[in-house]
């Protein structure tokens, strides 16, 4: 065929020229091509017909005629059909790389994965420049879980068709899946540039976004593909996802519901809706929601997972063997057992089956950590990066430009260490509006960190005026607003430097519980490789204390740090402090924050919604035999008066 950048024109040039040599065959596979792209060019409809009614070409060469019947078949959804006859016009043609680009889609479609890759890498082999096919095989490797593998196809896809804009897209999400984010959005932005009305190519930069914490990019990408698509229940789905994680609950389900009432089977729609009313406290409609993801799809791992801890008591062993019997089956999907195996290390917890618990957990810690990429050096380097430019005062001349404002409350520290229980607190009294987590100052931050002391008062200005307008956008008349981002550790110096009367609230918790209880959870997101292997947790925790000891040192008394542990012991006394310190008046509500209406979240959600307990506390040592890698590595000079006694 033509090459894969070639025009029409010059496609039908070719087949003119196939034609008048007598190669019928090539000839009419090149008017196909055209018509692939072009289905009403005049001239290769006619030229077809012409060369069907030549003695012996119907028996040399595939028509036009075939190929639209396959097409039909295949666009009617009846994928078994449609693969009974690619299969058929294979026999039939077995030189027509068209018919095995089509056999690889149906046979993926109807289970038959070998099928499926070898009828795509033929397709390929009998045309070394069909990017189509190309495209195609690299999207089916992400589906099966070989986004790695896919990676290299669809390269190739865009080498040959730089302007091919759905192999862009694959690429982009073979990029995701395998966790470089930074690519991914290249190959996004490429598909969205050759083709703007792409929806799928918005939808799917929309969730990496909202993956990367970008909750107004994801929307506005969420929104423009909706645009384009309004009955699109997927971007439907993910705009849910992200109003709800903005604080919109009622809009998200408002639009969910409408998803739900468009598609009745699509179990992304029923999950998000129940992840909603599990957050907002509403648990009885989120077991009705996760009901009806495993009415259409029993062994969907993620709902097994969320839909254990709400199932009445005896159910729960019925659910229980179920997810047993997928994480022990070889051919349950890794990143499925992942899910699954969270879920039993939970469960078994709960039944003081400690052992049991651990190999769940370190096998689903352990796949998880093999599919993401290795640590990059740049994340090991930013600790250092970022306090040198406090050291050396690289931001002193940008005091000038601060924002006076004291409504900015950041609550940090490790994840698990307590945020999410302080923020309900004070979120819960009258003057205060919970934000949750916002990536707004990280995002912010990076160009002021990148030009160091070349930054600008212009530079200070982009920061705290964008800074405010997005964490205000919601707060309504509230005084104050709490950013609970977990990460906003790294912009402590930046944050006293541009926001010197915002309150910084620093939770700090035993380091042997506070890791333990990263490790025994999920976390849906792709920034935290750390997260899944002890060793690499351990120097994580280690930078993170040797930093706050050094924002300690720079800005002494800058950072209100509250225990955990003596929180849960007396709640009373350390919430007054706490309301002492932000400058607000004692409200006796703030002691039933687990009553709030707003939703939460967290991989704590439910926790947050029950009075403060203390078995978290010392939990580490239930699982001591196992956590050696984790404590070895713990710098115990650095942790001296964390060690909860």
């Amino acid at each position: 065929m033509a090459g894969a950048g070639a025009t029409i024109k010059q496609v039908l040039d070719a087949a003119e020229q196939a034609a008048k040599a007598g190669d019928v065959a090539r000839a009419v596979a090149l008017y196909r091509q055209i018509l692939t792209k072009a289905p009403k060019h005049s001239k290769a409809k006619k030229a077809l017909v012409r060369l069907e009614k030549q003695g012996g070409a119907a028996n040399r060469a595939m028509t036009q005629a075939d190929a639209n019947a396959l097409l039909q078949v295949l666009n009617s959804g009846d994928f078994a059909r449609a693969r009974q006859m690619a299969q058929e016009m294979a026999r039939a043609f077995p030189n027509e790389p068209f018919v095995f680009n089509i056999l690889g889609y149906a046979s993926g479609m109807t289970g038959d994965q070998k099928g499926a890759i070898d009828a795509y890498k033929w397709a390929i082999k009998l045309n070394p420049n069909f990017v189509e096919a190309m495209s195609n095989y690299g999207s089916y490797l992400v589906q099966i879980d070989r986004a790695a593998d896919a990676v290299p196809v669809l390269q190739k896809a865009v080498t040959k068709k730089p302007d091919y804009a759905e192999a862009h897209h694959n690429l982009g999400v073979a990029y995701a899946a395998i966790g470089q984010s930074d690519k991914a959005m290249q190959h996004y932005d490429l598909a969205l540039r050759h083709a703007p009305r792409y929806a799928n190519a918005l939808n799917s930069r929309g969730s990496l976004k909202s993956t990367l914490n970008d909750r107004i990019g994801a929307e506005a990408d969420f929104r423009a593909a909706l645009a384009i698509a309004p009955k699109d229940t997927g971007a439907m789905v993910n705009l849910g996802g992200v109003l709800s994680a903005d604080g919109k609950s009622a809009e998200a389900t408002e639009i969910l519901e409408k998803a739900a009432a468009l598609d009745l089977r699509n179990t992304e729609t029923f999950m998000q809706l129940g992840i909603i009313q599990n957050e907002s406290g509403r648990n009885d409609a989120a077991l009705s929601s996760f009901r009806k993801v495993l009415e259409v799809d029993p062994n969907h791992a993620k709902t097994l997972r969320l839909i254990l801890g709400l199932v009445p008591s005896d159910e729960r062993a019925g659910v229980v063997d179920q997810i047993q019997r997928l994480f022990k089956d070889p051919a349950t999907p890794d990143l499925d057992k992942v899910q699954l195996g969270f879920a039993l290390g939970e469960y078994y917890e709960k039944q003081a089956a400690y052992e049991q618990s651990f190999t769940c957990l370190d096998q689903a810690n352990r796949l998880y950590r093999a599919a993401l990429p290795p640590l990059p050096q740049s994340d090991a380097e930013k600790f250092d990066r970022i306090t040198k430019l406090f050291d050396t005062d690289a931001f002193a001349h940008l005091k000038d430009a601060a924002d006076p404002s004291d409504a900015p409350v950041f609550v940090l520290g490790m994840m698990r260490s307590g945020t999410s229980l302080v923020e309900q607190i004070i979120a819960t009294h009258s003057a205060v509006y919970g934000a949750g987590e916002l990536n707004t100052a990280t995002d912010l931050a990076k160009p002021l960190y990148d030009k160091g002391s070349r930054a600008t008062a212009a530079d200070a200005k982009t920061f705290t005026e964008d800074y405010l307008r997005d964490l205000m956008r919601n707060a309504g008349d509230a005084r104050h607003v709490v950013d609970k981002m977990p990460g906003n550790f790294f912009n402590v110096g930046l944050i006293r430097t541009l926001f010197p009367n915002a309150k910084i609230v620093n939770t700090v918790r035993d380091p042997r519980d506070n890791c333990f209880s990263i490790y025994k959870n999920f976390f849906d997101t792709y920034a935290h490789q750390y997260a899944y292997n002890q060793g690499e947790l351990a120097h994580f925790a280690n930078r993170y204390k040797a930093m706050m000891h050094r924002w300690d040192e720079l800005f002494p008394g800058a950072v209100y740090h509250i225990r955990y542990e003596a929180l849960v012991a007396d709640q009373e006394a350390e919430s007054r402090k706490l309301l002492d310190y932000l400058g607000l008046p004692w409200e006796d509500g703030v002691l039933e924050f687990h009553k709030t209406k707003r939703a939460v979240r967290t991989a704590s959600v439910n926790q947050v919604r029950q009075k403060i307990y203390r078995t978290s506390v010392k939990s580490w040592q239930n699982y001591a035999p196992y956590l050696g890698e984790l404590f070895d590595g713990l710098d115990e000079d650095l942790w001296a008066g964390a060690y909860e006694a």
